[in-house]
This record gives C-alpha cells, structure tokens and sequence, in this order.
C-alpha cells in the first residue's frame, strides 16, 4: 500500500509536468507567455479597461499593466482613450492579435486546455476523470478528518 502511494504521487508528478511542458511548447510557438495569455484570452474579441482585466485574471493592476506594455510594444493589443471619459482606456487586440490566433483559435479560448484527449475514447476519459474524483474526494476526506 505504500509502494501504491508513491506510484501514484509520482503519476501525478509526471502528469504535472507534462501538461506544464506542452503548455509552454505552445506559448513558445505562439511567442508569448502564461501571463500575456492569460490578458489575451481576458480580452479575446472585446475590449476591456486594465482594472477589468486585473479583476478577470486576479493579477494585480501593476502586473497586468506591465503585461499590457508588452503586449503593445508586441503589437497584440491596443489602448484608446474612452471618446466620453478621457480617463477610460480601453485595451483591445489588434489585427495581429487575430492573425496570431488563428494559427490557434482554441487555444486563445478560456476553457482550452489543449488537444490532449482527442486520441482518447470517451469511455477512456470518463473512467479517468471518476477514477481522479474518487482519489480527490478521499483526500479531501482525510483532509476533513484532519482539522
């Protein structure tokens, strides 16, 4: 039973990393990082004001502006003023922006999460994820107990 723990910490090790590995390989495709990602995906098809943004990916306004900086300098994003409130900007992607998500429209979605199940079959996917609820609801359990 021991032996069983560390095998399955181990797999949930190598299953983090893995999942963090090809996030990045995607990214460095794309040439941006988690960060600007995060603002992009915030920002996909609409405009939105730095404090909105912040807000949304629960950054502070300091972090997101740097982020916002370089995605400008980038050419990804775009600032105008509000035409009725001069102290109102408005961040907004720019044509580049699109032309760069088109390479990977899904990825630029919220809720993507990669392409990694699609050589799964559904039945494959759903006794994975029971399998992950059931381990989860025992930890948190034990956690419970704990307290």
């Amino acid at each position: 039973m021991a032996n069983d723990a560390a095998v399955i910490r181990n797999l949930l090790i190598r299953l983090y990393k893995l999942q963090s590995r090809l996030t990045m390989m995607e990214l460095r495709d794309l040439g941006i990082t988690g960060p600007q990602l995060l603002v992009l995906r915030e920002i996909n098809g609409t405009r939105r004001t730095i404090g909105q943004i912040a807000k949304a990916v629960q950054l502070s306004y300091s972090t997101v502006s740097g982020i916002i900086d370089r995605l400008e300098r980038d050419g990804l994003i775009g600032r105008t003023r509000d035409t009725e409130d001069r102290r109102v900007v408005w961040i907004q992607p720019t044509a580049m922006f699109e032309e760069k998500k088109q390479r990977k429209k899904e990825f630029f979605s919220k809720d993507h999460e990669g392409d990694w199940l699609k050589e799964l079959t559904q039945e494959e996917i759903d006794t994975f994820v029971k399998s992950l609820r059931m381990f989860i609801n025992h930890l948190e359990k034990k956690a419970e107990e704990r307290q």
